[in-house]
Order: structure tokens, then C-alpha cells, then sequence
């Protein structure tokens, strides 16, 4: 028995060689975020009535305020704006084969139409803040081949020449401010001669939990190399060793509608997604 144990204790392990540390990337993104629903809580009615004057509204409303607007049937309070693109910072920890991360990204563009007018001033910022868990399964793969003595698992795997692609899940918050909107809105009914009314320096916005998924594929530079190196026998450059790591993929983020702010009000109904890519190091 004590020999057999000897025997055992005395087998090499073969270490893991997946890449551990932390990284930091500048991020970019192609944003499809370019509307913004401000269907506020408890503001109902509005619009013309038989006889004249309007539809009594329940609650008290804040930018979308039915009852302003004489055209207002079949009128859904729907912001847009042109469309950005945006830029942001990846901060994270890599554990083998999952990821720890924190992601910040931002965006603004102007305002384009307000309930179906078009819009002549106004800017609309948006802003997220994510915890992402990110998995890499065929990191775990390499992992398990190394442990386990099995050639294949890391000798055909991309993850052992720093090709991993990943699958992501975060919860965070994302929202909308909107500032100094300028558009001209009906306040007379068709027919009538009289000018409607031009608005001007309406604001409004808010913040709504979401979650963001997404898919792609992490690229480490330095890793690639040296799995080139091992099987070529060929010698790299040294700017090919340095730890930069390259990110590309397609993320979405849905709103939850669940309101940080009450006072507020509003239904969000926000939702996003596009490709999205960055780069950065990695230690």
C-alpha cells in the first residue's frame, strides 16, 4: 500500500498553461440604439374630442404629454435620433476559462423627431455600465486535455494558440437623457387658421436595469505567436510578444423597464445591439 502510494504521488501532473490575469481594452461599437420610447406611467388620454377640447389625462405628465398635442391619435411619444456609434472601456480578470468583467461605453447624437414632428435642436446621451461573466469553453477544453494527459484537446484546439471564442451574460444599467428639444407641435386642429406652437428646451430621460448577452471571439496576440513559433520552428518578431489582445463579436442589451428613478416616471422601452470590437492588454 505505501508503495503503491509512492507510486502514485510520484506521477508528473501536467500543468495548465490557459492564460490567468487581468486585461484592460478600449472598446467600439456599431449601435442600433437610436429611439427611445417615453410612454410615461399614468398619463392616459389626450387627443381631440366630440365637442371640442380634449381628453381628460390621469396622473401628471412630463415630456409625454398627450394632451398638448391637438393631432395626437395614433401618435406613439417615440423620440429618434441620428444614429452613433460608441466607445467605451472593458476592464476584467481571466480565471482559466471564464472571465470577471466590468464595461462602460457612451454615445450621444441628435435628436431627429419628437411624436412624428421633426425635430430641429436636441441631444440625446446615452450611457451603460455592465457586470459581464464571460465564458470561453474552449479554454476549458485545453484545461482539461492538459490535466488529463489527452494530446488532442490542446494540440487541435484554437484556445492553445490564443484564438478562444466566448459566450457572454452581464446585468447592469443603461438609459437616456435627452436635453434642450426643439420641435413645433399641433395645437390647433386641421383646417384651422392659426400657427401651432414652437416648443423648446423640453428635457427629460431615465435609467432601466438591462442585460447584455453576446458572442465572438477574444484573440491574444502574444499566445499566437508562440503557438505559431512551436509549429513553424520559425522566430517572430518581438513586437508579436508583446500581451495585446484583440475582441470581436456582437453584443445585445435589452431593457428591463425596471425604473431606477421614480420620479421619472416613464416607461424606457429601450433595447440595443450591434458589433462590437476592442483592444487592449493583457497581463
Amino acid at each position: 500500500t505505501i508503495l503503491g502510494a509512492v507510486a502514485m504521488l510520484s506521477i508528473p501532473i501536467p500543468q495548465a498553461s490557459a492564460d490567468t490575469g487581468g486585461y484592460v481594452r478600449i472598446k467600439g461599437f456599431d449601435s442600433h440604439f437610436k429611439s427611445l420610447g417615453f410612454n410615461q406611467l399614468g398619463c392616459t388620454g389626450g387627443g381631440p374630442v366630440a365637442g371640442g377640447g380634449t381628453a381628460q389625462k390621469s396622473g401628471e405628465c412630463l415630456l409625454a404629454d398627450e394632451t398638448n398635442d391637438k393631432i395626437s391619435v395614433g401618435k406613439e411619444n417615440t423620440l429618434k435620433w441620428a444614429k452613433d456609434d460608441g466607445e467605451g472601456i472593458t476592464v476584467g480578470a481571466d480565471f482559466g476559462f471564464f472571465r470577471l468583467e466590468v464595461e462602460g461605453t457612451y454615445q450621444d447624437g441628435k435628436a431627429t423627431e419628437w411624436r412624428g414632428h421633426t425635430a430641429t435642436g436636441g441631444t440625446v446621451y446615452q450611457a451603460r455600465l455592465f457586470a459581464n461573466v464571460v465564458v470561453e469553453p474552449f479554454d476549458l477544453l485545453q484545461i482539461l486535455g492538459e490535466f488529463g494527459g489527452i494530446e488532442p484537446l490542446v494540440k487541435y484546439n484554437p484556445a492553445t494558440y490564443g484564438i478562444s471564442p466566448y459566450a457572454m451574460y452581464g446585468y447592469g444599467v443603461m438609459g437616456g437623457l435627452l436635453t434642450n428639444l426643439a420641435y413645433t407641435r399641433d395645437t390647433v386642429g386641421p383646417g384651422y387658421n392659426s400657427t401651432n406652437s414652437t416648443e423648446d428646451g423640453a428635457f427629460a430621460g431615465g435609467a432601466t436595469a438591462a442585460v447584455n448577452v453576446g458572442a465572438g471571439v477574444n484573440i491574444g496576440i502574444d499566445q499566437l505567436a508562440r503557438g505559431f513559433s512551436q509549429l513553424s520552428g520559425t522566430t517572430l518578431p518581438e513586437y508579436f510578444k508583446l500581451p495585446i489582445e484583440f475582441s470581436f463579436g456582437y453584443h445585445w442589451q435589452v431593457g428591463l423597464d425596471d425604473l431606477l428613478f421614480e420620479s421619472i416616471n416613464e416607461d424606457l422601452g429601450i433595447d440595443d445591439g450591434g458589433f462590437t470590437y476592442s483592444v487592449g492588454l493583457k497581463w
